[in-house]
């Protein structure tokens, strides 16, 4: 069976919307697929939830599972962090990532 192409909508940023393609576990996360793909230096902390740099919020459905102590600490550090925040970080790369839209937010 072929891999499926997966696609998911985020405005960077600048305020431009963008798409992106990957397939499942392409990547381990989120950050990696972007970093990768679409942008340059992203995430200071190298995935540890550590730093914040990759906060975005999600606007649509998405079930990730638990958030971990570690992303819940660094968010609550975070002036701007909501219920839709998460750390790109500690997103898998995974078929429920098909379809959502997320904001990058200003660093």
């Amino acid at each position: 069976m072929p891999e499926e192409n997966l696609g998911l909508t985020y405005t960077d940023e600048f305020g431009e919307t963008c798409h992106a393609s990957f397939k499942t576990n392409e990547y381990h996360s989120l950050m990696e697929l972007l970093c990768d793909k679409y942008m340059q230096d992203w995430g200071d902390c190298k995935g540890r939830a550590w730093c914040g740099t990759c906060h975005i919020k999600i606007h649509t459905e998405y079930s990730s599972g638990k958030m971990d102590i570690s992303e819940m600490n660094t968010l609550s550090n975070i002036l701007d962090s909501d219920k839709t925040s998460r750390l790109a970080c500690q997103i898998p790369l995974n078929s429920d990532l098909n379809g959502v839209v997320f904001s990058i937010l200003e660093r």
